[in-house]
């Protein structure tokens, strides 16, 4: 691990001790937490015309505040909303709700990206990167339990990243999946969006990981390396080609809701069940929702 490196990133050696060849942080300092609203949202127009997935109500807030509220609650560390497409629209939001209290960072190529860049953006507006940080898609929902046990990972300084999971990959369940031995540890990441009956019974991911402090040197040298080859990819991909190199464990999620969305339907179907575990009306979502 370089000098440079570390000054590069925000490191101060003076902060540090070595053990086992790894530097580790002294403090106990939380990780930072990357929220990613930079896409379009295409497949969910029309309802993201001229707004991103993230500013979309959810009963009487919005989705980025229901995700930004929970975290804010559970952690005092940095928080960064990348922003893109809407970013007016969202910044706005963002400063008149939450103030100083989020950092914003601008993805210009939010166009060509998938989400690997918006999270290099993200990583670099951290003022600690080193301390580790929790990435979160802002097209998805979860309750107080879900969160609860997300953030139980942070404070459990393990050494080890974390992919956060719910149920498993199967025929009405597809996308991003891991697979991970009888203890946890994964040993293998893939993205399989067409349905195949190899990966059957993979823990399906959700839409958050976190990156321990141990892995912050190699997930940035890798998502580098990968975006200098294509930004057209989901920020999980180096995972999956360097995970040998990347040591980290499966949270599948226990008794509690937690749902993505990227369709108009899947996001009408989401807001319902979220709002039906918090006993709220979803009336605000009834005129903004195509119909199935």
């Amino acid at each position: 691990m370089s000098e440079n490196w570390l000054c590069s990133m925000g490191w101060h050696l003076g902060e540090l001790h070595e053990t086992n060849s790894i530097m580790v942080k002294t403090d106990s300092a939380p990780p930072g937490v990357i929220l990613l609203s930079a896409g379009r949202g295409s497949r969910m127009l029309p309802l993201t015309d001229g707004i991103p997935k993230s500013l979309l109500p959810v009963g009487d807030r919005l989705v980025l505040d229901w995700l930004a509220e929970a975290v804010i609650a559970r952690t005092s560390g940095e928080v960064v909303v990348v922003t893109g497409y809407g970013e007016e629209k969202l910044a706005s939001h963002v400063i008149e709700r939450f103030g100083s209290r989020i950092t914003l960072a601008h993805n210009d190529r939010y166009e060509q990206d998938v989400n690997i860049l918006s999270v290099d953006i993200g990583v670099s507006a951290l003022h600690h990167p080193e301390r580790g940080y929790l990435i979160v898609e802002t097209d998805l929902l979860l309750d107080e339990s879900a969160w609860d046990q997300v953030f139980e990972v942070t404070r459990a300084n393990e050494g080890l990243s974390c992919w956060v999971c719910d149920g498993v990959y199967g025929p009405h369940l597809t996308g991003g999946i891991v697979h991970a031995c009888t203890q946890g540890r994964i040993d293998a990441v893939d993205y399989q969006p067409v349905y195949s009956p190899e990966y059957d019974g993979w823990p399906k991911m959700v839409g958050l990981l976190l990156v321990s402090p141990e892995q912050v040197e190699e997930d940035c040298r890798l998502r580098r390396a990968a975006i200098e080859q294509s930004i057209g990819q989901y920020y999980l991909m180096p995972w999956r080609e360097g995970i040998a190199s990347l040591p980290c464990r499966v949270l599948q999620l226990k008794d509690a809701f937690a749902r993505s969305f990227n369709t108009a339907i899947e996001y009408q179907r989401a807001c319902a069940s979220f709002l039906a575990t918090r006993h709220c009306s979803p009336n605000n979502i009834e005129n903004k929702v195509v119909s199935e």
